[in-house]
């Protein structure tokens, strides 16, 4: 009877394991690195540069999947987003700062994470070469997926967020969100090529508009494919091959742009002079954005003087939901084709039904009213 039972045992065991290899979590990232968890991930450390908003978007707790950060660069914002739905997000053990050379591997082997997230940005700042801390992490046996929402936001938006909800379990909720994101793009799209692809209104997009030299600006890549998609040409992509990169004053004024949009964030030592962002009321973003108006360097920029100038947050360039600013942008590129676009009512609806922790405030802010 024993040696019958122990048979069957082994037989059982041959029959279950297939299967249970079968569940394993198997998906590649945009690097084109192979991820294989045995389950979904449960305990995550979360690189600079990945912004919380994607986990929001397809987790009830976001928060709760943490077991520690790099509270920099996109994710230096998050804790007054989630502060008041998840109070734990003060209590997230911070593992580095500014960037993945920063952060301290020991650290992260010692939270025992069982995924880390990096975006390409940073992983891939050394050059060509991954950043070699990926080495001493696969080597604790600690699975590392690299994704993007910055540097080819409209090309890895996609891929990026149904890796994570694969790497999640929550591969529904991901899917929901990303039809909701198709759609309102391809609404987008559709309207300009039924208009015959229309003219391209030429964009000065002026990235953090309050630093008092300028032009800081956007190459190829980041928010250049926003000011495309919308029907714009940004002018910065005639000069920069980087992603973002310095203009000359006198080069903006010369190309005479014909809208302006200045970027702005809620937090930081420029935040008292023009902010946007979580928890800014519409009115300090009007005052802010009226003040830096008068500055004379951007008053001689005859889109200012035209009442063809408006304010984005600049955190949008970090986040899925940077499909509402691309309503904004198309809204504003072509007024009269984009009348009944309304991108606060498709924010409105993001966090309804998809945000776990709503962004709530000011994210962009229209031409001071003529005297």
């Amino acid at each position: 009877m024993a040696a019958a039972l122990a048979a069957l045992s082994f037989v059982l065991a041959l029959l279950i394991a297939p299967a249970a290899r079968a569940q394993a979590i198997r998906v590649t990232d945009i690097a084109g690195r192979e991820i294989v968890l045995a389950q979904p991930a449960r305990r995550i450390v979360l690189g600079a540069w990945v912004s919380l908003d994607a986990l929001s978007l397809i987790h009830p707790d976001p928060v709760g999947l943490l077991a520690g950060w790099a509270e920099a660069g996109a994710n230096a914002i998050q804790p007054a987003i989630l502060r008041k739905k998840f109070p734990a997000i003060d209590s997230v053990p911070v593992i580095g700062k500014g960037s993945f050379e920063t952060i301290s591997i020991e650290a992260v082997i010692a939270q025992k994470p069982d995924l880390v997230l990096l975006s390409r940005f940073d992983a891939f700042r050394f050059g060509a070469e991954v950043a070699p801390g990926l080495d001493q992490l696969a080597a604790a046996g600690i699975p590392v997926a690299i994704v993007d929402f910055f540097l080819d936001p409209l090309g890895n938006t996609e891929p990026s967020l149904r890796l994570l909800g694969k790497l999640l379990g929550r591969e529904t909720q991901a899917e929901a969100f990303l039809a909701f994101y198709r759609q309102h793009l391809a609404a987008i799209e559709s309207k300009l090529a039924a208009a015959g692809g229309s003219t391209r209104p030429a964009v000065f997009l002026h990235a953090f508009a309050t630093r008092p030299e300028c032009c800081f600006s956007a190459g190829p890549g980041t928010i250049d494919g926003f000011i495309r998609l919308a029907g714009g040409h940004n002018i910065g992509a005639e000069k920069l091959t980087a992603p973002v990169g310095q203009l000359s004053q006198e080069f903006v004024l010369t190309r005479n742009p014909d809208l302006y949009v200045a970027t702005a964030i809620s937090d930081g030592p420029d935040a008292g002079l023009f902010a946007l962002g979580p928890g800014v009321t519409r009115e300090r973003a009007a005052e802010g954005f009226a003040k830096l108006m008068q500055r004379n360097d951007l008053a001689a920029i005859s889109a200012v003087s035209r009442s063809r100038a408006f304010g984005l947050w600049h955190l949008f360039v970090h986040t899925p939901v940077h499909l509402v600013a691309i309503e904004a942008l198309a809204k504003w590129t072509h007024p009269e084709l984009f009348a009944g676009l309304d991108p606060q009512a498709t924010l409105d609806e993001i966090n309804a039904r998809f945000l776990a922790a709503p962004l709530e405030g000011t994210f962009w802010t229209g031409p001071p009213a003529r005297r």
